[in-house]
């Protein structure tokens, strides 16, 4: 029986995983439950923010804590742990004040207006992470790549691709890899000079080689500033969904009285359009527009015949900042989206849409070999009624047709992002495990569930003898780093 933090017969909620983990490790895990699979071999990576406080002060969004990568390393009888912070510039100089002293997302420095004016939130390289072309990178679309060692994930500094990203260029989270060419896509919102309006808004598009040359950039205007988290990529197109989340009042941001957190809203009059970009020229195709809406996360994307195909996560407010700028709220619940499926016709410019499954779900992922092509199935978190659904507390295998099977985690229980990791030697798209990192909110420990892919049947635990504070994002690679 779990010793409970909580009273006897309370459920715990998910904020003690908002807890700071303030040390860093590196050990074998020893406390196993199943059998771990003899061909699950490689590395598994997560980022999101270690510390939600310092000094005692919690920053003011969950946007803005700093970022700590985890790994797991599997070698086929055993698993290596390591965690270690991203060393950026706002965590050593927070660190070493132990106060808040650069801006965020939603976080002020303390001190009024006169602290914060003309200056630019601190980038955290808290959201992702990827191994590519020999770098391993933590990621935040509010700056420039991290680049760490991977064996000792000490911080290498600022990653700019041979000074192709200029100080100006920033760099999305959610870059993805080309399975036929090898290609790294991505981008980040920017601006393309000034005009007798103003600033003039864009997306900054990056393409990069295998062995990590940045060897083509371009842009697309846009009308105003985008909140642009992620993208869907088929084997010729990237697309953009540009939704109705809006930034006003950025003038105030700047004159330091607001945050970005402050003035993002949802404006129900703003429809959401769709930018088709074709991967070889960069130059936009088509574009379409829809019901008011957001997609904050993508799952995969294809195209048949003159019809793209796209699945994401929608939402149609954006109450959720709510939670995020006030994470350790007893009361909040983070909020999943609506699982639905886009069809862009690019002869005819028609749109169709229709939601895929009603279990309220986020971060959708897939076999990463399929990226581009006709998938059979997609995994994502689920928050399900269990009396404990203040996080995500399940996970869920959709197929292609939205036959959903859905595990439930048990109450108090909260998990993450469920990655997909291939079996040594197979290449069938579900011949493989899900890696999902859960939080025990009784003991204040996590462990690493994996389960089969197919039939989410549980294969074994690996149970950490700490917490792991709640991260974003992921990447598996067969590469080992101990």
């Amino acid at each position: 029986m779990r010793a409970q933090v909580a009273g006897a017969n309370e459920i715990p909620t998910c904020h003690g995983g908002l807890e700071n983990l303030d040390a860093e490790y590196d050990y074998w895990i020893g406390e196993t439950e199943g059998e771990l699979p003899p061909d699950l071999k490689g590395t598994f990576f997560r980022n999101g923010p270690g510390r939600q406080k310092i000094g005692g002060t919690p920053y003011g969004h969950w946007f803005d804590g700093d970022g700590m990568l985890s790994r797991f390393t599997f070698t086929g009888d055993a698993v290596h742990f390591r965690n270690r912070y991203v060393r950026t510039p706002k965590y050593v100089s927070e660190t070493a004040a132990g106060a808040i002293v650069h801006r965020g997302f939603g976080t002020q420095i303390p001190g009024g207006f006169l602290k914060n004016v003309g200056k630019m939130p601190a980038n955290p390289a808290n959201t992702n992470t990827i191994v590519h072309g020999g770098h391993l990178l933590a990621l935040n679309e509010g700056g420039r790549p991290f680049a760490l060692e991977p064996d000792s994930l000490e911080t290498i500094g600022e990653f700019t691709y041979g000074g192709e990203l200029d100080a100006t260029m920033v760099f999305s989270a959610h870059g993805k890899v080309h399975p036929r060419t090898g290609d790294y896509i991505n981008y980040g919102a920017g601006m393309a000079g000034f005009g007798l309006k103003g600033p003039k808004p864009c997306l900054n598009l990056y393409r990069i080689d295998p062995s990590g040359r940045l060897y083509r950039k371009d842009r697309i205007l846009l009308a105003s500033f985008p909140f642009c988290h992620d993208f869907a990529l088929t084997d010729r197109y990237a697309i953009f969904f540009l939704g109705s989340i809006v930034f006003g009042g950025m003038g105030s941001v700047l004159a330091g009285f607001r945050t970005i957190s402050d003035v993002v809203a949802f404006d129900p009059d703003v429809p959401l359009q769709a930018v088709v970009v074709d991967l070889d020229t960069l130059q936009e195709v088509r574009r379409f527009e829809s019901q008011p809406g957001a997609i904050i996360h993508f799952g995969n994307a294809f195209e048949t015949g003159d019809e793209i195909v796209i699945d994401a996560m929608f939402a149609d407010k954006f109450d959720a900042n709510v939670t995020l700028a006030d994470v350790f709220n007893p009361e909040g619940r983070f909020n999943g989206g609506e699982y639905r499926r886009y069809r862009l016709n690019l002869s005819t410019g028609e749109l169709g849409t229709e939601r895929v499954i009603e279990t309220e779900c986020e971060f959708p992922t897939f076999n990463p070999r399929l990226t581009g092509q006709q998938h059979s199935a997609t995994y994502v978190a689920c928050l399900m009624p269990n009396r404990a659904n203040s996080f995500f507390n399940g996970i869920g295998r959709v197929s292609f047709d939205g036959d959903a099977k859905v595990r439930t985690l048990a109450p108090g229980l909260y998990g993450s992002e469920p990655l997909y990791a291939p079996r040594e030697g197979s290449d069938a798209e579900g011949d493989g495990y899900l890696l999902e990192v859960v939080y025990d909110g009784f003991t204040h420990r996590s462990e690493l569930q994996v389960y089969r892919a197919e039939s989410l049947g549980q294969v074994c635990t690996l149970r950490l003898p700490h917490h792991l504070p709640h991260q974003f994002h992921g990447f598996f690679t067969t590469d080992q780093y101990v």
